[in-house]
């Protein structure tokens, strides 16, 4: 008598069987790993860059009225490098400095403008940057630097900080204090001042011919020193979050305007993008 003999999968195909899913298995998480990777890269990417842009763009604004005076015939100077030019300032920590604090990647500066606010800005709802609407025609004075913000953790943040007076005030209000944060994610913060030719030329025709530190142009004699007509501010700014990236090996240096940032102190995993801008003081031209 014939007996049926039972089928199934030999000892040998079940192996291969549970080596090819595991090898498909293995494929799916890496190419799920990858595109993880990717979407974290982009999205790094993404907020940087518009961190990055929204924080330059709108220093870009306030600073290019800076020499905007309520005296045309003898305009008031619109970026403060020296204490003597603030009505009451005891404080030389308080004005545009170069090297001022080491936080984030190093030393970062420090930068003070001012600008006239009259009647028709404020009809128009003109603010200073810490939100403070202004009531009365009066200077307003604008300190952006570098400090920790305790809110977000960060242990460099790009604040603001806004005082004011009136032509005849002792003082200026409301300035020196830690301002409101702008950017909790910044890790150097750097202003090249450009100036004229010595001799000042005329009115429209002062053109940058030159950009220096703030030490240096403070350096500079009074009797010989130019005035400044352009501004050139650097930004290195990191994303929210560290990305992994895959890539073990060490970033290449960054230069943000006069200040080299070394690859050992970018292998953070965090991203990390440079925001440049030169703009004219339109008044001081």
């Amino acid at each position: 008598m014939m007996t049926q003999h039972s089928k199934g999968f030999t000892l040998i195909e079940l192996m291969v069987s549970l080596t090819l899913a595991l090898v498909i298995m293995l494929s799916a998480m890496q190419l799920l790993l990858t595109n993880q990777m990717s979407f974290n890269l982009q999205s790094g990417m993404g907020n940087v860059q518009e961190n990055g842009r929204f924080a330059l763009d709108y220093i870009n604004r306030m600073v290019r009225s800076a020499e905007y005076s309520q005296n045309t015939a003898n305009p008031t100077i619109g970026i403060i490098t020296n204490q003597a030019e603030l009505p009451g300032l005891i404080n030389n920590d308080l004005v545009t400095r170069n090297d001022l604090t080491n936080l984030g990647k190093g030393l970062s500066d420090q930068l003070v403008t001012r600008m006239w606010v009259s009647q028709a800005m404020i009809d128009g709802g003109f603010r200073d940057c810490e939100g403070n609407a202004i009531t009365t025609p009066s200077f307003v004075v604008t300190r952006y630097f570098v400090r920790a913000d305790s809110v977000t953790g960060s242990d460099a943040a790009l604040a603001c900080d806004a005082g004011n007076y009136a032509v005849d005030a002792a003082a200026v209000a409301s300035y020196g204090d830690d301002g409101v944060v702008l950017l909790s994610t910044i890790d150097s913060f750097q202003v090249l001042l450009g100036v004229s030719a010595f001799p000042v030329p005329a009115l429209g025709q002062r053109f940058p011919v030159r950009y220096m530190t703030a030490k240096i142009y403070d350096d500079t004699p009074v009797a010989s020193r130019p005035m400044i007509v352009s501004l050139r501010m650097g930004l290195l700014v990191r994303s929210n979050e560290k990305v992994n990236t895959g890539f073990n090996d060490e970033p290449k240096p960054i230069q943000v305007l006069d200040k080299l940032i070394l690859g050992s102190a970018l292998n953070d995993k965090f991203i990390h993008r440079v925001f440049t801008s030169t703009l004219a003081l339109r008044n001081a031209i």
